[in-house]
């Protein structure tokens, strides 16, 4: 049996050792930023210096699908590409996307992409019969930001062509793509895998994004990655650390970045990406003068290290069911085939059956005392969070730590937070032990483990080994301590019991750590399940200690609590702002309005809705259902209105509108929606957008510049309905504001909006 204590020695021997676990686990295993290469380095070599130049050319304005500055933006790219030398083309296709949720509700995407391709032919005999290396980045921005994350893989991508010429020509054919319409639903890199003949070519595609204006690049997501994808980048760039891990905590962010439409090539893709000095809630931030040179460098020497690489090797094409990977101390990055992952969960499920076999023959546990085990301990860590959670709503103090563009400095408050949850769990346990006994307690623990475990194989099955191998340690250990527990010496009890939460330690601290810093503490459900993860595990040594290790943590969480909510403000100067103002001319009301968000205005805004003391509900245009707003009388000169024609309003039982749509202010973006109808079916120009029964239906269009489009949209019975129209093009009519004093404002933000509304009677 496990109930003698061990001597306080042993015991304060394995918290030393418990301590400098922790800090072996939080070693950085990055690689340190590279140094910027001068404009003057070597030709062979990539240079930031460089390549700043197409950065801040690429982002003096927002890059929108459609929009003029776009257009500027692929001129550039190809006067740059043919001054390095290559051919490029450009790809100019009509893609449609469409999405549905859960309740029927419908989006149809459609929109014309200007993709801008390159080929840098290889030297093998067989190149052609070869499986083609695809380097992509993505063109175009959001609406109100300047885009340098999006541009900075852009700009060392012509840096890494320009030194690709300079050296020796590589083996395998490498394609470069710079795909149109990211920001809307990766229109283009759909484009270019459903509908251009070189993506039939490709065997591995890399891609490069950006997530911050800096910090150090990692990859961030894999797709079908095979062994050899991965044994590649180990090779070629075993500074840039990654984790399967992360690629699941980085979709629960607010701002997640996708692998995009380039899983449909099939093939095994990477993505790198740079997510450090992320920009919150405010894009304007997102500038070329605020990102990271040292990025940038370690940026473009990974893309020239793992272009040479994978175009000097024959390239494995056949996709896997994906890697799972992570980084140990001072022992680099482990990885293996994610098939392994469910063999991994049933032998976890065997040792804990095993572990339930020998702890009622040895340990005398008995059934009432684990079941009553297994209510409570999930019953504890959902307590644990919810309290996490109150205490950062119900302390605005604590606030001050956080800033989304420095997140370590929270850190702190996430230590505190751990040491005060670790202190209620420990009393907690030795609470539940006195009742339940030790051993039924520990077994509770791991089969609450055991089936996160199984619901981590099927829901995220790379984050699977954060749970696998500590378990398995932890079932192990369970096991050999209860299978003759009396002769084990105290000694080698401690021993085994340090061997069960070793993997827990150097596995989870860090991804507590980096989920925490990525999520914010808005989000410290994942944060605060991972710390209940460790201690869930750490139950083999937390059964045994002392009291005064619960007070220690309490005293040290709630000293911690006192410096964060002392510390400091995190700011950091905005050189840039976007404008929020909105021109809205709207035909049923044929009239014109300036509208705001709800929110602070400056000085000058505040004079333009001198009328208004707060925001409001703005009936006549919106509706009940819109938000509150800012608005304004506007002068109708800004826009044309939509030119629309209605051809036939069919009757039940065919009850459709049937209309045309001509945008004579050449919008790079018209919406419509239904109101107050069920569609069955909807076509624009005779291309289907919808064939199923929808609750709402919402069309986007984007670069149809002045084409006649032809709706029909067939409705269930015989409503009263509506179709609301807006064209949506970037900036103001500026001739219409009052003047305005000097303000640093991103280039054409804000939004002119010419609407009108159909009614089918």
């Amino acid at each position: 049996m496990l109930s003698d204590s061990s001597p306080s020695a042993g015991i304060a021997a394995a918290l030393l050792f418990a301590a400098s676990l922790c800090w072996l686990a939080l070693w950085p295993v990055q690689a340190p930023m590279p140094a910027v290469a001068p404009s003057t380095a070597p030709a062979l070599q990539f240079s930031a210096a460089r390549a700043v130049a197409d950065l801040e050319a690429l982002t003096r304005a927002p890059r929108p699908i459609a929009s003029a500055a776009n257009g500027q933006a692929r001129a550039y790219l190809l006067a740059r590409l043919r001054a390095l030398g290559f051919e490029a083309q450009v790809q100019r296709a009509l893609v449609q996307k469409n999405y549905v949720d859960y309740n029927a509700n419908y989006e149809a995407t459609m929109g014309v992409v200007h993709n801008v391709l390159v080929r840098v032919p290889g030297t093998a005999p067989d190149r052609l019969r070869r499986p083609s290396l695809l380097l992509a980045a993505h063109l175009d921005s959001e609406p109100a930001s300047l885009g340098a994350s999006g541009a900075a893989p852009m700009a060392a991508l012509l840096e890494t062509l320009r030194a690709l010429r300079a050296g020796d020509p590589l083996e395998n054919d490498v394609l470069v793509l710079f795909a149109d319409g990211e920001c809307v639903g990766s229109l283009g890199m759909q484009a270019f895998a459903e509908q251009h003949p070189w993506a039939r070519e490709v065997g591995l595609a890399l891609r490069f994004d950006g997530g911050g204006s800096g910090g150090p690049l990692r990859l961030y997501n894999t797709f079908k990655a095979n062994r050899a994808a991965i044994d590649g980048w180990l090779r070629a760039a075993p500074g840039i650390a990654g984790s399967s891990l992360m690629q699941e905590v980085h979709q629960l962010a607010p701002r997640p970045l996708r692998i995009g439409a380039l899983d449909r090539l099939g093939v095994p893709l990477l993505q790198f990406a740079h997510t450090g000095r992320p920009f919150g809630h405010d894009p304007a931030l997102d500038t070329a003068q605020r990102f990271e040179r040292a990025t940038l460098q370690q940026m473009g020497d990974t893309m020239l290290r793992l272009t040479r690489a994978f175009g000097s090797v024959r390239i494995d094409p056949q996709p896997a069911t994906g890697q799972v990977y992570f980084s140990l101390p001072f022992a680099g990055t482990v990885h293996y085939d994610g098939a392994l992952v469910w063999p991994l969960a049933r032998l976890a499920c065997l040792l804990l059956a095993g572990a339930a076999c020998v702890a009622m023959q040895r340990a005398q546990v008995r059934y009432p005392a684990l079941l009553q085990a297994l209510f409570v301990l999930p019953a504890i860590a959902v307590v644990l969070g919810m309290g996490a959670w109150q205490l950062w709503q119900r302390m605005p103090g604590l606030h001050r730590v956080w800033h989304p563009t420095a997140p370590d400095a929270a850190l702190p408050y996430l230590a505190a937070v751990c040491a005060l949850c670790t202190a209620f769990f420990v009393l907690a346990l030795r609470q539940l032990g006195r009742r339940t006994g030790t051993a039924a307690c520990m077994l509770a623990g791991l089969a609450c483990l055991v089936v996160v475990l199984l619901l981590a194989s099927w829901l995220a099955p790379g984050a699977s080994h954060l749970f696998a191998w500590p378990l398995l340690a932890a079932l192990a250990a369970f096991i050999a301590l209860h299978v003759q527990p009396v002769a084990v010496r105290p000694a080698a009890r401690l021993a085994l019991m340090l061997a069960g939460v070793l993997p827990a330690f150097v596995l989870v601290l860090p991804a507590l750590r980096d989920s925490f810093t990525v999520l914010s503490p808005q989000r410290m459900n994942v944060p605060i399940a991972l710390l209940a993860l460790l201690l869930g595990v750490s139950a083999l040594l937390l059964m045994h200690a002392r009291r005064y290790l619960a007070r220690t943590l309490l005293l040290a969480g709630l000293g911690g609590l006192a410096l964060a909510g002392s510390a400091g403000t995190v700011d950091e100067p905005v050189a840039l702002r976007a404008n929020g103002l909105v021109y809205y001319k709207d035909m049923p009301s044929w009239d014109a309005y300036w509208l705001h968000p709800a929110g602070a205005l400056d000085p000058w805004e505040r004079t333009l809705f001198a009328k208004l003391k707060e925001p409001y509900v703005f009936l006549n245009v919106f509706g009940w259902d819109s938000p509150p707003l800012w608005y304004a009388w506007a002068p109708r000169d800004g826009l044309q209105f939509p030119f629309v024609r209605i051809l036939r309003n069919g009757q039940a039982p065919q009850r459709h509108a049937d209309f045309t749509l001509v945008s004579q202010n050449r919008a790079p973006q018209v919406r419509l929606k239904v109101i107050g109808a069920r569609v069955t079916h909807a076509t624009v120009n005779g291309r289907v957008l919808l064939d199923s029964e929808a609750k709402t239906l919402a069309i986007v269009l984007y670069g149809m510049e002045d084409d006649l489009l032809h709706f029909r949209i067939d409705v269930v019975g015989d409503p009263i309905y509506a179709v609301r129209i807006e064209e949506v093009l970037p900036g103001l009519p500026e001739r219409l504001l009052p003047a305005r004093p000097q303000v640093a404002l991103v280039p054409f933000s804000g939004q002119s909006i010419a609407a009108d509304t159909l009614w089918f009677y």
